[in-house]
């Protein structure tokens, strides 16, 4: 039903579908079920899900399926995320980059910002000083990963 909503144009693209208790409770089934449909639809590419936000549709059926580029781990996207953040200037130096904030933003693990942050500190874009946290570094190279302003 909710691949049939899509394909009609009942959910549009980037509208949000159906999470999973409101599939429990339209169409009477299990919680099991319904994780199930979530599933489906994320392996067809039909929708993506966005931590603590629900379920959006992605596309229609018979659109172009979605260009897949090399798969690139989660904590990889998030430092490009906040590397461009960094060089475009949204994040000017000595800007805090909370691991606590990124944790929360994308929904991951401290482990997972972690490495994200020690990407970061290696390509010289960030600083991180026991105790105070990581800060967007004072003297940005120009090249990734030439030159740091840490001591």
């Amino acid at each position: 039903m909710i691949r049939e909503r899509i394909a009609d144009g009942t959910y549009a693209p980037g509208e949000r579908v159906p999470s999973v208790l409101q599939l429990e409770e339209e169409f009477g089934i299990a919680g099991v079920t319904a994780q199930k449909v979530h599933r489906g639809l994320r392996a067809e590419g039909l929708i993506h899900t966005q931590p603590g936000l629900g379920s959006f549709v992605s596309g229609r059926i018979g659109d172009e399926p979605p260009k897949m580029v090399s798969p690139r781990s989660k904590w990889e996207q998030i430092a490009d995320v906040v590397r461009s953040r960094i060089l475009s200037g949204e994040y000017p130096p000595r800007h805090l980059v909370s691991e606590v904030r990124l944790e929360q933003e994308f929904g991951v693990a401290r482990m997972t910002v972690r490495k994200v942050t020690a990407a970061l500190r290696e390509e010289g874009l960030i600083t991180t000083t026991p105790g105070m946290g990581s800060f967007v570094s004072l003297n940005l190279p120009t090249e990734p990963g030439e030159g740091s302003d840490e001591a």
